[in-house]
């Protein structure tokens, strides 16, 4: 089960105004005036259904400022190395 969204405070109330805060705060209200897009990724994440057991994962608006943040800062999914 995913929720759509899940209102949290903005890290940008507190934050230190700086380059990289200033556009990600610009990229993210960006991203909340095109609510659409969040129906799209909801969509896409639950077009295989859901399950009604396990762990609640993180709500699809969540999911695409995480990705947004992955693209943005250009960051790699760690791998440990054996």
């Amino acid at each position: 089960m995913r929720e759509t969204r899940n209102a949290q405070a903005s890290i940008f109330d507190c934050c230190v105004k700086h380059e990289i805060g200033t556009e990600l705060a610009r990229i993210f209200d960006i991203l909340d005036a095109c609510t659409g897009v969040i129906d799209w990724l909801e969509a896409d994440l639950t077009r295989g259904g859901t399950r009604q057991t396990g762990r609640i994962g993180l709500p699809v608006e969540s999911v695409l400022r995480c990705a947004v943040l992955k693209q943005y800062r250009q960051l790699r999914e760690v791998t440990s190395v054996l």
